[in-house]
């Protein structure tokens, strides 16, 4: 019983002295605002193609297609 007891108060203090200690909580902080803002940039990214994309590809249509030069949006 005294082993357990013993035990248990070693890591109740170490369990308390983690959680006093701040140095890890910046890199942790650091870690998931580069993680969002990798997402965001590949999110920005995906739709920004899309919509190039698509202008290219409307270009490209009115000017394979001449007969509908000023219909359609050309």
């Amino acid at each position: 019983m005294l082993l357990l007891s013993t035990t248990f108060n070693y890591v109740r203090t170490k369990v308390a002295e983690l959680r006093t200690r701040e140095d890890g909580v910046t890199a942790v902080e650091y870690a998931l605002m580069v993680a969002i803002i990798a997402l965001l940039m590949v999110a920005g990214f995906f739709l920004l193609f899309e919509n190039v994309s698509t202008a290219f590809n409307d270009t490209g249509d009115c000017v394979v297609d001449v007969s509908t030069a000023g219909t359609a949006g050309c």
